[in-house]
């Protein structure tokens, strides 16, 4: 792996990197004429001959968002000729990659604009950094849907039988939309592990709730939170993650939430009530009264499969560019 060489962009403090590969030309903003269109391009940078799209990254980046856009001092070309475009950064190095570089494939729960913007992430050493799709970044070009990564295979191999099934997670967290119960119930086979909470990696384009991604072992998994980014008032009382798996409705992806520190292991028994008078949102499959409290069986399907075609919010977040 240490011959694979990426091209490290810098907007402001964040890092993006192209493949070496994609990069034809590397150019300073001198160089560029200022000239504005209505497809928002900063301006036109003359290849061999040919005028070039010049677009702000940041500005691609951030479409539909006040985020700052960074000022631009270097020019990143990709695309072949007659698709080629120009990306204004900030600061541009080359980075070979060690042979302990990992890539990681972003799982679509990200959102369809992100699962389109980055091929993966890649970690190298301590850092990491998303690997850009310049072909499906490009403001000009059609787009298309990338195809989905392999699907993650369900969490420890679990078989018919294995006592998981018959235990789930008790738990409460703010992170999730509110149920009308005071927690929610997670099935045991579907608890890929408890963890202290992890470094989230913000991902441009990401759905709403999803407020980054992080390592978990070598996958890429979703940070969920419906509260969106940001810091939150009872960020403290959060001290552990829930790295769960969703169903084959989502390709069994894992997606990671924070919770409360007061967790339990539970196992049904005859004491246990259904509540089939309560209502249920559309997330929960049943509510349950467990040891006196009234408890929503989560069905992480439900809550975060999409609820718009892929099309449509590409649409949208192009619209607002």
């Amino acid at each position: 792996m240490s011959d694979l060489t990426l091209v490290c962009c810098w907007v402001g403090d964040k890092q993006y990197a192209f493949n070496d590969t994609d990069v034809r030309q590397i150019a300073r903003v001198e160089k560029m004429r200022v000239e504005s269109a209505a497809d928002g391009r900063a301006g036109v940078l003359d290849v061999g001959g040919h005028p070039v799209p010049v677009f702000r990254l940041g500005s691609v980046l951030a479409r539909g968002t006040s985020r700052s856009l960074g000022a631009g001092h270097h020019i990143a070309v990709t695309g072949e000729r007659r698709e080629q475009v120009g990306w204004l950064v900030d600061r541009i190095a080359r980075t070979t990659l060690p042979h302990d570089a990992h890539f990681g494939s972003l799982p679509g729960i990200v959102g369809p604009v992100a699962a389109n913007w980055f091929e993966s992430l890649v970690r190298i050493g301590g850092t990491s950094v998303l690997l850009m799709s310049p072909r499906t970044l490009n403001p000009l070009a059609q787009r298309r849907a990338r195809p989905e990564p392999p699907k993650t295979d369900a969490v420890g191999g679990r078989r018919k039988g294995d006592p998981t099934e018959r235990v789930v997670l008790l738990f409460s967290t703010p992170a999730l939309p509110a149920a009308g119960a005071a927690r929610f119930a997670l099935s045991g086979k579907r608890i890929a592990a408890i963890t202290q909470p992890m470094p989230t990696i913000p991902v441009p384009g990401s759905a709403p709730h999803v407020i980054g991604v992080s390592w978990w072992r070598n996958a890429v998994v979703p940070v969920i939170d419906f509260r969106g980014p940001g810091g939150h008032d009872d960020a403290a009382e959060r001290r552990r993650f829930v790295i769960a798996q969703c169903g084959p409705r989502l390709g069994n992806t894992l997606i990671a939430f924070p919770v409360d520190a007061e967790i339990a292991m539970h196992r049904p028994d005859g004491d246990d009530r259904h509540a089939a008078d309560s209502v249920c949102p559309p997330f929960v499959s049943g509510m349950f009264e467990i040891v006196g409290e009234l408890v929503g069986l989560l069905d992480l399907d439900a809550l975060l499969a999409p609820v718009r075609s892929d099309a449509a919010e590409i649409r949208d977040v192009a619209m607002s560019a």
